[in-house]
């Protein structure tokens, strides 16, 4: 937010806010201000509503901003279940890294103080305070100790991110794909901007109903056949693992893909395919990823930003915060998996993250040392039970 000043993206938002500006150029009109009949609040919502609708709205826009928005909430949605995740283990609870509670807190610090400045901090009371930072390499007693996650809470971690972040994100980003008016495009935008605190109370009420209804779930493995509670937790979790993956590689390769493409191929291929031919020519690697120096950003004009303006200091801010902040969740899991796994690799933990960062970007390679730290847990498990049998 520090660049706000010298883009003029903050006093562009503030005018549309504050109501001297009717709307922001390109979005849907009339801009909407109230949306709970708080002022304090309404206020504060009606910032973040703008700063989104900036670039969903932008009519000036080119591809390359709506491929980034694609990319970026790919990773961070990606990201928001791995920390979930995070917060949900059992060596987590009652301490400032664990419980819902606490997801709830950073979920605000990442939606009000950026991304950028909450996982850094966040990670860093972890490295602190949480046990999963303390395991001794292939301590397997340990592992089920501290990494253990409820099983309904496992099972319902992947359908609370579905239907609280990609849901309303899809619905807020485009509009007239869903035949929405203005108040309804900007009541899904503030909707979006509140989803840490949706996802907290989904995951709530579905274990405690689930619970409920149908008692504990019962350890089993892929094939579905009673087993050990560490071959269970792996079996269970690595579904949330498959979705970070599947969420990120799925978007990461086609954009990075059309963004590689050589200039010589992009005519050929925007006359063959003419419909294509806009978003062949605007998502090259240079548009859409590469941030602009830190001391020249695109700039805003606050009276009326001209078509365009308001889409690129946005999509400029967000490559910062997304690149900044997904640099300490891949550091930290680096982390965690030389001083958790059995007989570690420094080569090896490299040549993973490597080839995960290249087909699925920096959280696709998080999910994948964090997924095979997790696999500790089966250390001894069946040791443990013959020797319960």
């Amino acid at each position: 937010m520090g660049s706000f000043p010298r883009t003029g993206l903050g006093a562009a938002l503030r005018s549309v806010v504050s109501g001297e500006t009717e709307a922001l150029g390109g979005a849907p009109q009339p801009f909407r201000r109230e949306y709970t009949g708080l002022g304090p609040v309404d206020r504060h919502l009606a910032t973040l509503v703008s700063f989104f609708a900036a670039l969903v709205g932008d009519a000036g826009a080119g591809w390359d901003a709506t491929a980034f928005l694609v990319w970026g909430l790919a990773q961070f949605g990606a990201a928001w279940a791995l920390l979930m995740l995070e917060g949900l283990r059992h060596g987590n609870r009652g301490r400032p890294v664990g419980g819902l509670g606490a997801l709830a807190v950073l979920g605000f610090l990442v939606q009000n103080a950026t991304y950028t400045c909450a996982v850094p901090l966040y990670l860093a009371l972890h490295l602190l305070t949480s046990p999963a930072a303390r395991l001794r390499p292939g301590d397997g007693d340990g592992a089920r100790r501290v990494l253990f996650v409820y099983l309904w809470d496992l099972t319902l971690l992947t359908p609370t991110v579905t239907l609280m972040y990609i849901a309303p994100a899809l619905l807020m980003c485009a509009p007239g794909l869903f035949g929405h008016a203005a108040d309804q495009h900007y009541k899904w935008l503030a909707v979006w901007q509140a989803f840490p605190l949706w996802s907290v109370i989904a995951q709530w009420a579905a274990h405690r109903a689930g619970y409920f209804l149908l008692g504990s779930m019962v350890p089993r493995d892929n094939e579905g056949r009673e087993t050990t509670p560490g071959v269970a937790f792996s079996a269970a979790v690595s579904g949330i693992y498959e979705f970070a993956l599947t969420l990120c590689v799925g978007t990461h390769l086609p954009i990075v893909a059309l963004a590689l493409l050589p200039a010589s191929v992009r005519p050929v291929l925007g006359s063959r395919f003419t419909s294509l031919k806009p978003i062949i020519d605007d998502v090259t690697f240079a548009r859409t990823f590469v941030p602009y120096p830190v001391t020249a950003p695109p700039t805003v004009t606050p009276a009326g930003a001209a078509p365009g303006e308001l889409a690129a200091a946005v999509t400029n801010f967000l490559r910062y915060d997304l690149y900044v902040g997904s640099l300490p969740l891949l550091l930290w899991a680096m982390y965690l998996h030389q001083t958790t796994v059995k007989n570690p690799s420094f080569g090896g933990m490299l040549r993973k993250a490597g080839f995960w960062f290249l087909v699925g970007g920096p959280i696709a390679a998080t999910a994948a040392l964090i997924w095979e730290r997790d696999e500790v847990v089966k250390e001894g498990d069946v040791a443990l039970k013959s020797k319960a049998s």
